[in-house]
């Protein structure tokens, strides 16, 4: 009997701190969720096959050998050219550093998908890359784009902040045009 009564007092008191844990997790999580999701994405038409381009952009690491937009490019932890793949970027504009990290490889549908894991511009950043042949394979539509939520304190810069993406995007595909397309 005291055992049971023991019992039936601890799964009480382990409700009520059950209870109270639910209400601070979902107390944050409707804090993060009043910041609007925001998403980018810019495409062009580059005049190469999908599997040519494919071979550039799929090399994590080298970015920044074709991308103007980085200083440096470098391997920084996880398998190489895979999801779970870490590479740091030097911004070329201001030295910056920061890391992604890959979290889709799908070559049948020519994607990758990387994140911001240390240092980004925003937070929850999900960017993807996606190649579609085009004319008997011999163009493809190149999309770059990113889905995320902005820090709190940016919230009253989600149009300049975007902007910057689209410049960025723009600024990609420039430089993988010019790469690809020699």
């Amino acid at each position: 009997m005291k055992l049971r009564s023991f019992l039936a007092s601890s799964g009480f008191i382990f409700t009520i701190f059950l209870h109270d844990a639910i209400l601070t997790k979902s107390h944050a999580t409707d804090t993060i969720n009043t910041i609007p999701v925001q998403q980018v994405s810019r495409s062009t038409v580059i005049n190469n096959t999908c599997e040519t381009i494919w071979k550039t952009i799929s090399d994590f690491d080298s970015i920044s050998s074709w991308y103007s937009g980085f200083s440096n490019s470098r391997h920084k932890s996880g398998p190489i050219n895979q999801v779970g793949a870490v590479r740091e970027l030097t911004r070329a504009s201001n030295g910056k550093k920061f890391e992604e990290k890959m979290i889709l490889f799908d070559r049948p549908s020519y994607t990758i998908a990387y994140s911001h894991v240390k240092a980004g511009p925003v937070r929850e950043t999900i960017n993807q890359v996606n190649l579609v042949n085009l004319n008997s394979r011999q163009q493809c539509l190149v999309t770059w784009g990113s889905t995320f939520r902005l820090k709190s304190e940016q919230v009253n810069d989600a149009e300049k902040i975007k902007g910057f993406f689209v410049k960025a995007f723009i600024n990609v595909l420039s430089d993988l045009k010019a790469e690809t397309e020699q």
